[in-house]
């Protein structure tokens, strides 16, 4: 009986968090990503766990997209320090689960690909694996399918085994504490119709990249759900386009993973992935993202320094958006 009240008490504490116009109802998952600790702390540790990445989660159906490893050298040359011994990302995806999702709720971009994360802090050197829960990542992106949600959860169960079954570990989850008044961003850019509209999102693409390194962000990876590296069938006909870009911006990054009061765990929100479509039939590219202060709801972040930057970036991303002709809509399903 304890545990149905405080499940039911967690729900309406998350819920409350929301806007009032928001009728999305959280789950009452209280662990917001799964996480191992390793028993080894060493090099060999990290060259372990960067092939496994590579060959082993292939052979279970998910592939490294555009891995970034070693980013605590890239803090420790661009600013100077770092608190880490090892902080690296590993995107993953899982082509055959996660694209026929696409179909039901496009808005899954926001988590695909997601993060798989290894750090290790300076302070006690204990080697972490860990990545963002399902639950948790469908919550933040207001997705209530049943048929959906049941699939992508079930998408992670073999990636959780098999690392289980690699390291040798132990397994505990970090607290999610809620969500924030707004989880997502969300925009329309409207066009008219183009002669070829390969072409048009070419252009379009080439501007968006450009326009955002211009500001200081990094195109830290990019993903085409339409036609991937891992199969030549498009199992999204009925999008014109549909691509994620991860986004990287390195101080936000530092002051977020490291520096002061580093939180190296919440780089399973990172690199950013930003999700761009078109549907067929449809003059409009849709783009959505989760906020950054999805992140510092999610994570219980009281720092000033980083929610400073959180809300710096929750302000700047929007208007780069905006400045490519896009208009603020809300959170929902086109499909509905």
């Amino acid at each position: 009986m304890n545990k149905i009240l405080l499940k039911v008490v967690l729900s309406v504490l998350l819920l409350t968090t929301l806007n009032a116009t928001d009728k999305f109802t959280p789950s009452s998952n209280d662990r917001l990503a799964v996480e191992y600790t390793l028993e080894s702390t060493d090099d060999n540790t990290d060259n372990d766990f960067f092939k496994f990445t590579k060959d082993e989660l292939e052979s279970i159906g998910f592939y490294v997209n555009d891995p970034h490893h070693n980013v605590n050298n890239v803090y420790e040359k661009q600013v100077g320090m770092t608190s880490l011994n090892q902080l690296s990302f590993s995107s993953l995806i899982n082509d055959n689960e996660a694209r026929p999702l696409f179909n039901k709720d496009p808005r899954l971009g926001g988590f695909t690909p997601f993060n798989l994360v290894v750090y290790r802090k300076k302070s006690n050197n204990k080697t972490v694996i860990t990545h963002i829960t399902p639950e948790a990542a469908l919550d933040v992106l207001q997705i209530s399918d049943p048929d959906v949600k049941r699939s992508f959860v079930d998408m992670f169960k073999p990636l959780d085994t098999q690392i289980e079954k690699h390291f040798k570990v132990k397994k505990s989850y970090t607290k999610l504490h809620g969500y924030a008044k707004q989880t997502m961003m969300n925009f329309e850019i409207p066009f008219e119709e183009p002669e070829d509209i390969d072409d048009f999102f070419d252009d379009f693409q080439e501007k968006f990249e450009s326009t955002f390194e211009h500001k200081g962000y990094i195109i830290a990876g990019f993903y085409n759900m339409k036609y991937s590296l891992n199969t030549e069938k498009d199992i999204l006909p009925d999008y014109d386009q549909y691509v994620v870009w991860s986004l990287c911006h390195i101080p936000f990054s530092y002051t977020i993973f490291d520096g002061k009061n580093p939180m190296p765990q919440a780089a399973i929100f990172a690199p950013c992935s930003m999700y761009a479509y078109i549907k067929e039939g449809e003059n409009k590219i849709v783009i959505g993202m989760p906020t950054l202060n999805s992140w510092a709801a999610a994570l219980g972040i009281t720092d000033k320094d980083k929610l400073a930057k959180i809300n710096e970036l929750d302000r700047e991303i929007p208007a780069i958006i905006h400045s490519l002709g896009g208009i603020d809509t809300s959170n929902k399903n086109p499909l509905e």
